[in-house]
Parts: structure tokens; sequence; C-alpha cells
């Protein structure tokens, strides 16, 4: 009976595997671009630089975008400083990414009875956050 109890408490916690936060990167074609940002505000985490505000003071190009769909009553956090991002971003060559947009996409929900009857309850608003991809240029 432990076991049961342990099981059904367990796969109530895990979030399920569709719930994870999705982060996709587009490459970007077309003609070089290349700017001077005038500065703003930005964080620092899993070595790259998210600039929540204004653009970076010093030349850079855009090499791509990231967008990032997350759950948050499952996946927590925010997109802003996540590891996930930050990997994308070094695997394509940035070194940084500029804030575009953060839109929450509405909410979803879910009552219900689980297979052991109990009662549950399930989704939340999802978030959809869209940044630039830059690589910073010598000056």
């Amino acid at each position: 009976m432990r076991r049961i109890l342990f099981i059904v408490c367990t796969a109530c916690l895990t979030p399920p595997a569709f719930a994870q936060a999705k982060v996709d990167f587009a490459t970007y074609e077309g003609p070089e671009q290349i700017a001077v940002g005038t500065g703003g505000t930005k964080i620092t985490k899993h070595g790259i630089d998210y600039w929540t505000t204004g653009t970076p003071p010093r030349r850079y190009k855009i090499i791509g975008s990231v967008q990032d769909k997350r759950d948050e009553a499952w996946d927590g956090g925010q997109a802003i400083g996540s590891p996930k991002i930050a990997k994308k971003v070094k695997k394509a060559g940035g070194h940084a990414v500029i804030l575009q947009t953060q839109d929450e996409a509405g909410s979803s929900g879910s009552v219900g009875t689980g297979q052991f009857g109990g009662i549950f309850a399930g989704g939340g608003s999802k978030t959809i956050t869209r940044m630039l991809v830059i690589e910073y240029l010598p000056e």
C-alpha cells in the first residue's frame, strides 16, 4: 500500500513531458545586420547577457532569434536567465540576447478524477518570450 501511495504522489508532483519549457532557435538569413546599441539593463547568467531593456552599447550583429514557451504552473522560473536558452545561444555562436516581447498566451486548465479516484487540477498560463540572438563584434 505504501508503494502505491508513493507512486501516486510522485506521479502527481512530476510535471508531464509535454509541460517542459520549449525553446526554439531560428537562424537569421539575409543582409548582415550590424548595429551599435545605446545601452540599457542586462542580467548575466550562464555565460550570456540577457538585455532586458535597451541594447548593448557596442557593435553587435544579429545571428538569429529564440522563442521560449513555458507553462508557468509547471516550468516555474522565467526565460530570462534560463540555462536552456544560454545553451542554445552559445551553440549558435551568440554572446547575448535582446528581449523583444514577453506575452502571456492566456490560461487553460482542467479538473477531473485520477486513476485512483483522486481529484486533480491542471493548466495555467503560458508565457511566450521572444529574443534576438546577437554576437558581439570587436570595436
